[in-house]
């Protein structure tokens, strides 16, 4: 299976105002509230390992992806690392600290080699004062936010680690075809990093992966892994297909 295409970077201020427009954050905003929003942006490269930013740091900016994706972790008191979340372009993060204006509640780390808008809080409370339509998108974001943290409480407790490895290669195809909906279902995340997602050790995910892949559902190639039976892995994962996942919202 070929590899992906990145996308092309924005160079204009337009350019990055069509971005917002795939951001689900700033989707309901007019193409003209973006363009303003889009020249007080300033552009950052970050490197495939780089921290973005870290926990516990002040929350002075909103972030969108352009292009690439970063991993959002938090490190507990024991100095025990939890994955939560992979965030791929077009996509944000940081609008909590934003909002409540306190510190950031997780690290963020790029996965590969990313391209990032930086939005200053400054911009981004004044949007929220006065377009209302900005309001109904933070709430969105933090209810799926709140809906995500559940899932993997609930998944700890009653899935088996195959299954959650199951979910958890489930919820990042539909990450990343929630940007693009003819996305290939590919998962280009290491063991490691899946095993933190899916909280378990390396070994004990590799070998779910090829209890996966023996039953027709993955295939593993190098880094990357291939969903082959996406309805199947969801089955897998005790979740319900999509058109009746939406049919009992």
């Amino acid at each position: 299976m070929a590899r992906p295409a990145r996308p092309r970077l924005p160079r204009t201020s337009l350019d990055i105002a069509e971005l917002l427009g795939t951001v689900p954050l700033f989707a309901s905003l007019t193409l003209q509230q973006r363009d303003l929003l889009a020249r007080t942006t300033r552009p950052r490269k970050v490197r495939r390992g780089e921290l973005v930013v870290a926990q516990g740091a002040p929350g002075d900016a909103l972030f969108i992806v352009a292009r690439g994706s970063v991993l959002v972790h938090r490190t507990g008191r024991g100095g025990e690392r939890r994955a939560m979340t992979v965030i791929e372009a077009p996509g944000s993060f940081g609008e909590i600290p934003l909002v409540d204006g306190g510190r950031r509640s997780a690290s963020v780390e790029a996965l590969e080699d990313t391209d990032l808008f930086v939005v200053p809080r400054s911009e981004f409370l004044r949007l929220l004062v006065e377009e209302p339509k900005m309001v109904q998108g933070v709430l969105r974001e933090l209810g799926r936010m709140v809906r995500r943290l559940t899932d993997q409480l609930t998944d700890a407790s009653l899935l088996d680690l195959p299954g959650r490895v199951a979910k958890t290669l489930v919820r990042l195809v539909e990450v990343r075809r929630e940007g693009n909906p003819e996305a290939l279902p590919v998962v280009g995340l290491s063991q490691s990093k899946l095993a933190e997602l899916a909280g378990g050790s390396r070994q004990s995910v590799n070998g779910a992966l090829a209890s996966l892949a023996s039953r027709g559902l993955i295939q593993i190639d190098g880094r990357r892994i291939v969903v082959i039976d996406l309805p199947g892995l969801r089955a897998r994962a005790g979740r319900a297909p999509v058109a009746a996942a939406r049919a009992v919202r």
